[in-house]
């Protein structure tokens, strides 16, 4: 098995008219929103090393982390790009971008309206969930497909990442590598 390197930073942030808000942008963790008490609310990545099969099992891209605290901000909607660098032990390095979309919750009604929701962009048109040829292992060239956000909390796999508010909430990255079958 490939051992395969990842890391990552936060690039691009679209959406709101006003971007003053938002810090660290081109590193591990950004934040944004003016803080309604003493925290602000953030992204981070933290990649690692994976031993990785083509066509085998998931395994775990890298750990998000939503810092989500009541802020006092003007909008409820974002994107943000994670600019991902995936270097191959003895091979390639390949550069991909996820884009995550961020729903801002008012902190209304109960508390289980008050969490922030966060999906990723489809990757390409012909499959949401897949990047086009992303890397090359053992002269394989792959498709990585995304399976999810795994909740430390919950302990549950899903598409969409429900992250509660007034406290830090962590998700695993779920992805696979799938051999690239040609022109789609």
């Amino acid at each position: 098995m490939p051992e395969i390197n990842i890391s990552g930073v936060w690039q691009n942030v679209k959406g709101p008219s006003d971007l003053s808000s938002f810090r660290g942008l081109g590193t591990g963790r950004i934040t944004w929103g003016q803080p309604a008490e003493t925290e602000t609310s953030s992204y981070e990545f933290e990649g690692g090393t994976n031993n990785v099969d083509v066509d085998g099992a998931a395994w775990v891209l890298g750990t998000f982390t939503h810092s989500n605290y009541p802020i006092l901000t003007p909008f409820e909607r974002f994107t943000v790009d994670l600019y991902i660098t995936a270097s191959v032990a003895n091979g390639p390095t390949r550069d991909l971008t996820i884009t995550f979309d961020h729903y801002e919750s008012p902190n209304r009604g109960p508390e289980a309206a008050q969490a922030d929701e966060v999906t990723v962009h489809p990757l390409s048109a012909e499959d949401k969930w897949r990047a086009l040829r992303f890397v090359k292992i053992g002269g394989v060239e792959s498709d990585m497909i995304f399976e999810g956000f795994y909740s430390h909390d919950t302990q549950v796999l899903n598409q969409k990442y429900r992250s509660p508010e007034g406290k830090s909430n962590m998700a695993d990255l779920h992805v696979r590598l799938a051999r690239y079958n040609g022109p789609r």
